[in-house]
């Protein structure tokens, strides 16, 4: 009878595993082609040129810092979950705000290379 038990267990623990990797592999399908879905595109129309640079900056340092954590959560072992849960959200509303602080400064002609 302990056999049974224990080919169960081994069953029951494979069944776990693919169905955990199931879930997970849904979380990689998941993305925002677009980037504003969680960000309004005219969030910086109204801004002059210095507060959309000073944004850009901010959200282009903040997307490095996001892109780091991430890349180093999924290289560990169940990493990739930790990145989906804790960074992937944020990196995503940030990437939008980059898009959108783009779209308003080649509205109004401003320059984001500039350092200051």
């Amino acid at each position: 009878m302990a056999g049974h038990a224990e080919r169960f267990v081994a069953v029951a623990r494979r069944f776990g595993a693919v169905a955990l990797l199931a879930l997970c592999g849904g979380c990689g399908t998941v993305s925002d082609p677009a980037g504003y879905s969680v960000v309004a595109q005219d969030r910086y129309d109204f801004q002059t040129c210095e507060e959309i640079v000073r944004a850009y900056d901010g959200n282009s340092a903040r997307e490095k810092e996001l892109s780091a954590l991430a890349a180093k959560a999924e290289a560990s072992p169940g990493g990739i979950v930790v990145s989906y849960g804790a960074y992937r959200s944020e990196l995503t509303q940030t990437r939008a705000l980059i898009a959108a602080a783009r779209r308003a400064a080649q509205k109004k002609n401003c320059d984001l290379s500039k350092k200051k």
